[in-house]
């Protein structure tokens, strides 16, 4: 892979985890081609979702979900290893899901295996109306923190950034390269893959979640209500057209995110008056430390975002595709992670850095996220 030029377009929490392991991999260079950075962007784009997550670990992927079951557990633990440093601004946690019915049979989701502390939440957990729920040790991340750590390290390995480029066809990205000499370009785009000319799909649609930011270092747990056992989408795989989704995320600077709604196309960036208030108080309803003497908690933003979700999860796959100047590059896809970009964000990493190895005939290394972890983390390893 020494030899080899690599373009990642988009910025998101995608883009600058598989910027940051194709480094480590050894590519010759690697520039990230973007409209925004994540300090440096507008809080109304549609497209850029990752400064606007909630950014915890509660899995998506349901009981028969192979392919995100992987992605996730090797996120997992890639992030419970990368927590130790604090730069990171990951923050270890009790993890609570409360769902609304008990199973006929009090089983065990797929994750029960390699999550610490597993168990189920006793009477005394569960909040008004919750017939069942399970704890685990997780994490939240501190968004800004976060991404400016990743930033900071994909520039640490060489790594370039060109940032203000809004792209009509993927293509445009190769005019910061000169001679557009690349071998690999990386999509990232997220929802900006439904527009962006040369991919244009179509199977991507946008779930907007509106959350709220509220002052309150006195909690000291994340919490999520769920449709069944075994992840979000547990129950068929599918999630309803819109639901009232309700989240606790702390982070370790203190500020809570509440949440949320999740409303399939639907694309307003609008604050809506009703849903905050609704937010605040299904929260409150499962996090009564929310409420401190009698006070609600300070509000600091209010926000939207759109996950950029796909049907059919999210794309990850490679091709080889000719530029209008007839050099061939290796095209690789990895977006549409709805509202699971984080918490696959290793995992996804992982599966371009293999799929690129094997495309430019490199031998394959199942160990190559578990080295990066190590190689970062160094001494301070807390290894599951």
């Amino acid at each position: 892979m020494e030899s080899k030029t690599v373009l990642v377009i988009g910025a998101g929490v995608q883009g600058l985890t598989t910027a940051l392991l194709l480094l480590h991999q050894g590519a010759k260079s690697v520039t990230i081609v973007a409209e925004a950075s994540p300090s440096d962007y507008q809080k109304r784009d549609p497209t850029y979702a990752s400064p606007k997550a909630g950014a915890n670990w509660q899995t998506y992927a349901g009981n028969t979900d192979y392919r995100l079951q992987e992605y996730d557990e090797l996120t997992y633990k890639a992030l419970w290893e990368l927590s130790v440093l604090p730069e990171c601004g990951i923050m270890r946690l009790p993890g609570f899901e409360f769902y609304n019915e008990k199973p006929a049979a009090r089983q065990h989701p797929w994750y029960a295996r390699f999550v610490r502390n597993y168990g189920f939440a006793t009477a005394a957990d569960l909040p008004p109306g919750k017939q069942f729920g399970v704890k685990y040790d997780t994490f939240t991340m501190n968004v800004p923190k976060y991404l400016a750590w990743l930033t900071g390290r994909v520039k640490a390995l060489g790594g370039k950034f060109v940032f203000g480029n809004r792209l009509e066809h993927w293509q445009d990205a190769l005019s910061v390269v000169p001679g557009g000499k690349v071998d690999i370009v990386v999509n990232c785009t997220g929802l900006g893959a439904l527009k962006l000319g040369g991919v244009e799909d179509k199977d991507c649609y946008p779930v907007r979640g509106q959350t709220i930011l509220v002052r309150a270092p006195q909690v000291k747990r994340t919490i999520g209500t769920s449709l069944a056992l075994g992840g979000t989408r547990a129950a068929g795989g599918k999630v309803e057209e819109e639901m009232k989704v309700t989240y606790v995320i702390p982070r370790e600077d203190g500020i809570v995110i509440l949440g949320g709604t999740y409303q399939k196309h639907n694309g307003s960036m609008e604050i809506d008056a009703d849903s905050a208030s609704d937010i605040m108080t299904r929260c409150i309803g499962i996090c009564p430390e929310l409420v401190v003497n009698g006070k609600l908690p300070e509000i600091v933003e209010h926000s939207v975002g759109l996950r950029p979700a796909r049907y059919g999860d999210c794309r990850l796959d490679s091709q080889y595709l000719k530029t209008s100047s007839g050099r061939e590059v290796l095209f690789v896809n990895n977006y549409g992670h709805g509202g699971y970009g984080y918490q696959s964000s290793w995992g996804c990493a992982y599966t371009v850095a293999k799929m690129v190895r094997r495309a430019i005939g490199c031998s394959q290394n199942d160990s190559l996220l578990a080295q990066f972890v190590k190689e970062v983390v160094g001494s301070k390893s807390a290894k599951l």
